[in-house]
This record gives structure tokens, sequence and C-alpha cells, in this order.
């Protein structure tokens, strides 16, 4: 998701998950992050590489910033399940603008 605020402005963004269904088996193959991917497309900083579930340093497929105080006018919000084959999630993304 990617909430425009229409202009630049000092900001204040977040993202969490407000529900997870174990289709099957909630085990060692599935995982879920939130996190903030780019803000007017510079990507943030990356928290979590590597293992069983995110790249290797520098990848797209590690876990980002999950809140953000920043400026800037687009913010990119992602919310993945891995091994989504027995895995829902919900979840939303909040953009304070703090001007």
């Amino acid at each position: 998701m990617t909430l425009d605020i229409g202009f630049i402005s000092p900001f204040l963004a977040w993202c969490s998950v407000s529900m997870v269904d174990s289709l099957v088996d909630f085990d060692r193959d599935n995982a879920y992050a939130t996190d903030i991917f780019t803000v007017d497309e510079t990507r943030t900083t990356s928290r979590v590489t590597g293992g069983d579930h995110w790249g290797p340093p520098g990848s797209d497929d590690n876990v980002f910033e999950p809140a953000l105080v920043g400026t800037g006018q687009r913010v990119n919000c992602w919310l993945r399940g891995v091994h989504a084959d027995d895995l829902d999630t919900f979840g939303y993304a909040c953009l304070l603008v703090t001007e």
C-alpha cells in the first residue's frame, strides 16, 4: 500500500498486523512482517536479514522499518506473509502528518 500525503511533509508512519489465521499449521516455515519499505521511492533501513525467511543484506526480501518518523510525500508500506499457502494475515498502515 502506498500512502500519498499529496505534498512533502513531516510524518509519523507505522504498520501493524491485526489478524493472523493459520489455515493449517503455524510452524517453522511460516512468518510475517509489516514494514515501511520506501519513502518517496528511497528504501528505508533493513532491520532483519537472512535465516530461513529473509534475504541477504541489501535484498528487498528483508524486513525494514516497522515505524518511522520522517519527511516525505509517498510512504510505501508492506505486509508480507512467508509461505502464504497456509497463512493469512491482515493488517493496516497509519500515517500521521505532523505539520
